[in-house]
This record gives structure tokens, sequence and C-alpha cells, in this order.
């Protein structure tokens, strides 16, 4: 599920801007119940987190930080603080930068900010590493079992 909807900055290779349009529209609001009130509408954390997180991996591969037939990996993440609630008709804004580089592993800090400069997100550190897609398949395909046949 992609969850950016446009880069606004960048600054290669150490910063980007992207941002998040969050609407009534999505599905996480599809089964909202009637009396929910304003509260229930809260954009869900986790899905800000990877939004968040799509910015970064944006990042990683724009800059060119790791080699073009891996993959970022997001393996950590420290000091984050979900500082308000971001509901439909917010444009998020994803403000990354980059703050250490070392062969395939980065670092990254950031916040997400409201259009109207609120702060919803602060990110202290995401631990990013960058893997082969041959090293996280299995070496050999798992035979398929059918379910019926035990």
């Amino acid at each position: 599920m992609l969850l950016l909807d446009t880069v606004r900055e960048y600054t290669p290779p150490g910063s980007l801007v992207a941002t998040k349009a969050v609407t009534g529209g999505e599905d996480c609001y599809r089964d909202m119940a009637e009396d929910a009130g304003i509260d229930g509408f809260s954009y869900p954390s986790v899905l800000l987190l990877e939004s968040f997180g799509q910015a970064v991996s944006l990042l990683w591969s724009l800059a060119g930080l790791g080699p073009p037939d891996e993959i970022p990996l997001m393996v950590g993440i420290r000091n984050l603080v979900h500082a308000a609630p971001a509901v439909p008709g917010d444009v998020l804004e994803h403000h990354v930068r980059l703050s250490h580089h070392s062969g395939q592993v980065g670092e990254f800090t950031g916040e997400t900010r409201t259009a109207d400069g609120r702060t919803v997100l602060t990110v202290g550190s995401i631990l990013v590493v960058s893997r082969s897609s041959a090293s996280l398949l299995p070496d050999s395909p798992a035979p398929h079992q059918d379910k019926d046949a035990r």
C-alpha cells in the first residue's frame, strides 16, 4: 500500500520532504462507527509510521545509498514520539534527514508535520540496512502442501 503522494523537496543525498494527504476515504476509516466522534478519525499511528518509513526508503533509493539490486529494510527505531493526531483533511509533510551512512547501513531522523506546521510525529532514529532480494528468499521453495491431504 502506497502511503506517499508527492516529493516536495529533495536535497541529495541528505534530505527529503514527502507528503501524504489524509482523506476520509481511506481503508482505515471504512468501518467507522456513526458515533465515533472526531477522536475516532485519528489516523492510525502504525500507518503514520509506515508512511514515514516509505519516505525514508525513497530517500535511500533516490540518493543511491545502496546497490540498485538491494532492498532497504528498516531494522530499528528509537525515540519515536507521537505528538498529535492527524485527521482527514491534514496534509502531512515527512521531513527525513540522513544522519549517517556507511556501506549497507544508514541512519535517518526526522519529523512529520501538518502543512500548517503542527508536529505529528518525531523520529529520533530509524536504522536501515540493505540486502539483496536473493538473500531474503529461501534456498529452495517450500513444497506446496494441500491442506486437505493430511
